[in-house]
């Protein structure tokens, strides 16, 4: 009982000799990783970050991440490629979500909202991958292609 007083009195960051102690490195912070990659930009289409307010031009090659967004104007288009494979094609006047993709063992899943548009998707191989398309108002899990109007 006695030990536990005289070491409860100890500084804060010392050991018991009374000398201070190096402070452990805080473990390093991993960048997100990409949900998908937007291909064959034509058009106005726009990009809006989950951590932004603006909108951005899209480019070939931008990739996105969970909760970003997706905006097509009249006449344009653009491929979203998912880092699990497959794909999604947005047609003119669309706006998606990436969403967050709960990972399911042996599953290669990729989950997108759309909240306005036609969607047209395509998944590789549908034997280990789903997608999952969420609406305001209805939510869509298929494993092979799949068209959404």
């Amino acid at each position: 009982m006695l030990m536990a007083l005289a070491l409860s009195a100890l500084p804060a960051g010392c050991s018991p000799d009374g000398k201070p102690q190096a402070s452990p490195p805080p473990p390093p912070i991993r960048p997100p990783t990409p949900h998908a990659h937007l291909k064959e930009v034509s058009g106005d289409v726009k990009l809006k970050r989950a951590s932004g307010d603006e909108w951005l031009a899209a480019r070939d090659g931008l990739p996105l991440f969970e909760n970003d967004k997706v905006s097509t104007a009249g006449g344009a288009h653009v491929r979203i490629v998912f880092a699990h494979g497959g794909s999604v094609n947005l047609g003119e006047d669309a706006l998606i979500g990436i969403a967050e993709t709960r990972p399911r063992p042996g599953q290669k899943r990729t989950d997108v909202t759309v909240l306005k548009g036609k969607v047209d998707a395509t998944l590789e191989a549908p034997a280990t991958q789903t997608l999952s398309v969420s609406t305001p108002s209805a939510t869509i899990q298929a494993g092979r292609e799949i068209v959404f109007q």
